[in-house]
């Protein structure tokens, strides 16, 4: 890593140690930013399947909820408005059942399929409302009850039963005077006939009737008081029985022809029954007005009043009973229907509660996955970032490092060159681009130059003093032996000053092969017009410096100086 870290400048490792950092910060930056994303992503997600189920299955409740209101509110007060409110709080139920089949298609389906068969049932429920009548005046209720009506005004005017109660007692009053001639007979049956006018008078019979009757009472008083006054005032009275009699039977035949007995009171028993039913909806109530009913028939049949008045009568209690049948068959139909809607919303209910609950679970597991992959997401995030951190301190550390050190120990080799001969070199990187590096080769150089300074100067004096001491023992003619250590001594300097400049031609030699080496990388570069020639003529020159280099370091010539040396010993 030095190797390569030498490649660069100095400005070149701090760049590109703040470079390695704020990518191993921008690599912290964009965990972080994935980790937010997919959060977010799984929130989103939560909300846009999960939330979107429960939120739309509570509106398909809430609108269900309301329709079933409406549908009270419609049942208990027939109004119209009330029905188009239910329709309406249908459409908005399927409106959010469709939001709905965009995240749970199979339930979307079945519940869109339950509101329709709910509307169905109610808009059935509505038709037959209107058959049977909105209201108790239009419609089947309208219709039985008009006959209903009709039959109490014909009951009315069929209730003789006071006047034929009175017409006996007078009758009685009469046989009574008959048979004791006591003038208080007399008084109780001219009493009875003032209340029997007086009755008559009173009553909601029609007039013609009333006239017919006021017209044979008057008849019966006046000769009743005849026949009286003949009883009384004669023991064999004159006047007979027969006008009177005659009279009664007229009256009586009147009234047999509307005489029903009770009739009011069972027509106000089927109604009675008609409410019951109205009231409770219980089919109990039904087969006592059909038995009410079948007894008035009867009655009416077996009685004794007219044939216009038996088939008038029969006629309303035929309608009646068929409207109040037709009436039971449709409360029926809405009792059934009203089950199938309440059946559908049962299961719209479960479907929903099933729905919401299975959504809060898959809700409440899918946040515990997200809370998990988030805090496991926190912990490599955090882990990540302490990473960072140190791999950005030891990159700085090696940056500063790969920097400072060789200026120490450049620092260090500075001192020895200025204080004695520098025995150690820095590591130097041939093709650095570091300054420092640079710095290095430089101070390497001073070394270099000045090691070979001292060791020629060592070399030249040691090669001197040997020269020094033969001369001074060539006059002495008992110093060979002396003189003979002095040669060698010479010898041995000569060839170490030898080896010296053996090592300073091959420094030389490199020295022109590195500019070799720089010419033709410039060539490759700019190698074009007179840069060109001038770069050849460097490289040339180069070249023959070797040459001769090699020559002048030849062992030859060495050899050569060295014998020269010998004949100048």
């Amino acid at each position: 890593m030095s190797n390569w870290l030498t490649k660069l400048r100095i400005g070149e490792k701090i760049g590109f140690g703040f470079g390695v950092v704020g990518l191993l910060f921008l690599g912290v930056i964009w965990q972080y930013h994935i980790t937010l994303q997919n959060a977010l992503k799984d929130y989103r997600q939560l909300d846009d399947v999960y939330g979107v189920r429960k939120t739309q299955a509570m509106a398909i409740e809430n609108n269900i909820l309301r329709a079933q209101r409406e549908q009270k509110n419609f049942l208990l007060s027939r109004d119209e408005n009330a029905a188009d409110a239910v329709l309406a709080h249908l459409q908005r139920a399927l409106q959010a059942d469709e939001k709905l089949r965009r995240v749970d298609p199979d339930t979307a389906n079945r519940i869109e399929e339950l509101v329709n068969n709910y509307e169905q049932r109610f808009q059935s429920v509505v038709a037959a409302w209107r058959s049977m009548g909105l209201n108790h005046n239009i419609g089947l209720q309208g219709a039985f009850r008009d006959s209903a009506h009709t039959m109490e005004d014909m009951s009315v005017q069929l209730n003789v039963d006071r006047l034929y109660l009175l017409l006996l007692q007078i009758r009685r009053g009469e046989k009574d005077l008959g048979l004791r001639r006591e003038q208080q007979y007399q008084q109780k049956v001219v009493q009875l006939i003032q209340s029997f006018s007086e009755e008559l008078t009173a009553s909601e019979l029609d007039e013609d009737f009333k006239a017919s009757l006021q017209q044979e009472v008057a008849v019966y008083r006046e000769t009743f008081n005849r026949y009286a006054s003949s009883v009384l005032g004669d023991p064999q009275p004159v006047d007979g029985k027969g006008p009177f009699r005659d009279a009664a039977h007229r009256i009586e035949a009147l009234l047999d022809a509307r005489y029903l007995p009770d009739l009011g009171e069972k027509v106000l028993q089927l109604r009675r029954r008609e409410k019951d039913y109205l009231l409770r909806h219980d089919n109990t109530y039904v087969d006592m007005a059909i038995a009410q009913l079948d007894a008035i028939e009867v009655q009416v049949a077996s009685s004794s009043i007219s044939d216009t008045y038996k088939t008038h009568f029969a006629g309303l209690l035929k309608n009646y009973r068929r409207d109040f049948l037709a009436l039971v068959r449709q409360n029926d139909s809405i009792r059934a229907l009203h089950d199938d809607m309440m059946a559908a919303v049962a299961e719209i209910s479960s479907l929903i509660e099933t729905n919401v609950s299975s959504a809060e679970m898959a809700m409440a597991d899918m946040r515990h996955s997200i809370d998990e992959s988030t805090t496991r997401s926190e912990r490599v995030m955090f882990w990540i970032v302490v990473l960072a951190t140190l791999l950005g301190i030891l990159l700085a550390i090696a940056i500063t490092y790969t920097i400072v050190h060789p200026l120490r120990k450049m620092s260090g080799l500075l001192d020895q060159i200025a204080a004695e001969e520098p025995a150690e070199r820095l590591h130097f990187y041939p093709g650095g681009r570091d300054e420092v590096n640079a710095m290095v080769g430089s101070v390497n150089a001073i070394a270099d130059h000045k090691s070979r300074f001292i060791a020629w100067w060592k070399a030249s004096m040691r090669e001197a003093d040997a020269y020094g001491s033969i001369e001074a023992l060539i006059s002495e003619p008992h110093t060979i032996e002396l003189r003979q250590q002095a040669e060698d001594e010479l010898r041995r300097a000569v060839k170490a000053r030898s080896r010296l400049l053996g090592r300073q031609f091959d420094k030389l030699y490199q020295l022109s092969d590195q500019i070799v080496d720089s010419a033709k990388r410039l060539l490759r570069e700019y190698g074009h017009g007179t840069a060109e020639d001038e770069l050849n003529r460097i490289r040339y020159s180069a070249r023959s410096m070797q040459a001769i280099l090699e020559m002048a370091s030849a062992p030859e010539i060495l050899q050569g100086d060295k014998h020269k040396q010998d004949a100048a010993g």
